[in-house]
């Protein structure tokens, strides 16, 4: 980021930081930073550059550490751990779990609308996560509105799915939970191996012993996508 005739990268950063803390109007913070401009384009500048350090820092640090293209397959099996060796062998291992974070009601009318969950009764956004085996996060996908159903989510998941091919291969493990059941043919016809908790048919009242042992191996290893997201949940800026 560069300096401008209204502010540093230091200052601009400074702004970026008190308007998250604060949530202070952008006219009030130009006017604690006594931007040099008429009182008309005072909010107009602080905004510029609040999105430009938004842009700045989505370019910059998060290209760098999320997203498909920022590990190599070799640096992806470094993040293995004993127990996905062991129960699904030395291909690739990744799992698969969905989340949502509450947040505050917008003054924007049709975010507010959007961000609004029946089911949840609250306003909200969605996050599909993908984590390594041993906790590592290896992207987010989303954010969604809380009012998108299943079948946005899906859509999206399969979107991704098709960018897969840069890290993962045929016989990769992918481990999910059971919302993933409307999307487990597309997994399987891209070629990797879908790992799910069993299904109960029609009439059954329990799992067979081979299926329920089966689910455990997966529940042994999707612990660590919910441990991320209760530390996820729990993460604040300040």
């Amino acid at each position: 980021m560069h300096s401008s005739k209204h502010r540093t990268p230091f200052e601009a950063m400074c702004q970026f930081w008190i308007k998250l803390k604060t949530n202070l109007s952008f006219r009030q913070i130009g006017t604690w930073f006594k931007v040099s401009t008429s009182e008309e384009s005072i909010r107009r500048r602080i905004e510029d550059t609040f999105h430009a350090i938004t842009i700045y820092l989505n370019d910059v640090l998060v290209s760098s550490n999320l997203g498909l293209n920022h590990l190599t397959r070799t640096e992806a099996l470094s993040h293995h751990t004993t127990y996905t060796k062991a129960f699904f062998g030395d291909q690739l291992s990744l799992i698969w779990d969905g989340t949502y974070v509450y947040c505050n009601k917008s003054n924007d009318h049709t975010l507010q609308r959007d961000c609004y969950s029946g089911h949840k009764s609250r306003h909200l956004v969605k996050l599909m996560s993908l984590i390594l085996p041993d906790g590592y996060v290896l992207d987010l996908i989303g954010p969604f509105y809380g009012k998108h159903n299943g079948a946005a989510i899906s859509k999206a998941i399969l979107d991704k799915c098709t960018e897969l091919s840069v890290l993962c291969e045929d016989n990769d493990t992918h481990i999910v939970d059971r919302g993933f059941r409307d999307v487990a043919e597309e997994f399987q016809a891209l070629g990797y191996n879908l790992k799910m908790p069993g299904l109960l048919s029609k009439g059954d009242k329990q799992l067979s012993t081979i299926e329920a042992n089966e689910s455990r191996l997966i529940t042994k290893c999707r612990w660590v996508v919910e441990s991320f997201h209760a530390r996820f949940k729990k993460w604040c800026f300040f």
